[in-house]
């Protein structure tokens, strides 16, 4: 008992220590933004039952922040390339919480989609650029820990946003939430200022060698292993996004759960992520089991949409949220690491611009789509859909090994014309 206690607490220490002080500030910055989120999670919900806009409607207006981030993660990531990461931090998050306070006041559709729209634009490009930022700190093999460290610090200011969200919005109202969440973007941006001005980059530049990682150094459209895991991520990340856009309205306007439940399933899964993610990720990586991990990430994600088919009870939304949440902990931090290692040096942000275009792009589709096909066919189809494509992700992660997941040495031949990627990812 005694042995496997000091092992377990041997896998929390090294998971959390060897990370240079500028991953732990950029972790730091995560954390004050993150408290921010509160309003997104809601922003359907407030739109539906608030502003008394249809289903279809709401979708719509959802999907503008969709859309905004879309070209947000193509400016954020070609703009990395040439005028380097931080000014695109500092930019996105300034600009995007003077959005987020905007949004309080526009009651109409065009004027609601246009300051959405704005609000993604630059609030999504802090994504590409954070991780843009990551590679010129952190060595390829262990740009997995790094990840799953920032998405550890998103998810410690994501535990308490949503359910201070949900119970502002019950008790003071939902301008209390733009004032917030547009604060903390713009208090964000003043930290991010103040502490980056000394960080060290790691030495080398653009070798040659780095240029050649992904076997031609090529631009993403024309690297057909990175063509293939963005497809891949595509499929599982439609499912993943109803988490945020249509699992709220169903929990309140099918399940009669209020906004302070649906806050308490999000703090949870974020407090699941603190206590687990990054020791379950080095333990993962330490027995080279990425594969696995992804395949069984996939699995567990589907799995949980399919409870919502079952009579209503508020367990059944707790026991959803853990199995969505233990999914993600096992597939995200391989899946956000990875086109880090797949890319050139020199295109590190053009890389991360396409796979953060693949999320913005179901940003958009997501609600739009989801709630529209609810409307038409039912709740029930819907779930059973959303499981179907978590499987289709699932087939091809697992008939593509060597190209989204497996090491290459594992793969073995199959996949010699694509690219290797690095144990870590």
């Amino acid at each position: 008992m005694k042995t496997t206690l000091t092992r377990a607490l041997q896998i929390y220490r090294d998971a959390y220590t060897g990370h240079p002080r500028e991953v732990w500030a950029l972790a730091t910055l995560t954390v004050i933004n993150r408290m921010g989120t509160m309003v997104l999670p809601f922003l359907t919900v407030y739109m539906s039952t608030v502003l008394g806009f249809s289903l279809s409607d709401a979708g719509l207006l959802a999907g503008a922040f969709g859309l905004g981030a879309l070209g947000g993660s193509y400016l954020a990531g070609r703009l990395s390339d040439h005028l380097g990461p931080d000014p695109v931090i500092l930019a996105s998050l300034l600009v995007s919480g003077v959005f987020f306070i905007s949004l309080q006041y526009a009651e109409g559709f065009y004027s609601l989609f246009v300051l959405i729209f704005c609000t993604g634009l630059f609030g999504e490009a802090y994504r590409p650029a954070v991780m843009a930022s990551v590679g010129s700190y952190v060595p390829s093999s262990r740009v997995g820990r790094s990840m799953a460290f920032l998405r550890l610090a998103a998810s410690l200011g994501m535990s308490a946003a949503p359910a201070i969200g949900g119970f502002v919005a019950v008790v003071l109202g939902y301008r209390w939430l733009f004032w917030i969440d547009g604060l903390t973007c713009i208090t964000a941006g003043c930290y991010f200022w103040a502490s980056s001005r000394n960080w060290q980059k790691l030495a080398g530049g653009t070798k040659k060698e780095d240029n050649e990682k992904d076997g031609t150094g090529a631009p993403p459209q024309h690297n057909r292993s990175y063509l293939a895991f963005l497809l891949a991520t595509f499929l599982m990340g439609f499912g993943f996004i109803q988490w945020f856009q249509s699992v709220p309205v169903f929990i309140k306007s099918e399940w009669g759960f209020d906004e302070r439940y649906i806050g308490m399933l999000m703090a949870g899964s974020s407090v699941l992520i603190i206590l687990i993610e990054l020791p379950a990720i080095h333990a993962i990586e330490q027995g080279g089991r990425l594969r696995a991990s992804i395949l069984a990430g996939l699995a567990l994600g589907g799995l949980s949409f399919l409870l919502f088919l079952l009579p209503k009870a508020l367990g059944l939304c707790f026991l959803a949220m853990i199995l969505w949440t233990l999914g993600g902990i096992f597939f995200l931090p391989f899946n956000n690491g990875l086109p880090l290692s797949m890319a050139p040096a020199a295109r590190r942000g053009e890389y991360m611009a396409w796979y953060w275009m693949v999320w913005s792009l179901n940003g958009i589709l997501g609600p739009i789509l989801g709630l529209a096909f609810v409307e038409q066919w039912g709740w029930a189809a819907f779930w059973i859909a959303l499981a179907v494509l978590a499987g289709a992700s699932w087939w091809m992660n697992y008939r593509q090994a060597g190209v989204l997941g497996e090491p290459p040495e594992k793969a073995g031949d199959k996949n010699k014309n694509h690219s290797e990627l690095p144990s870590s990812i």
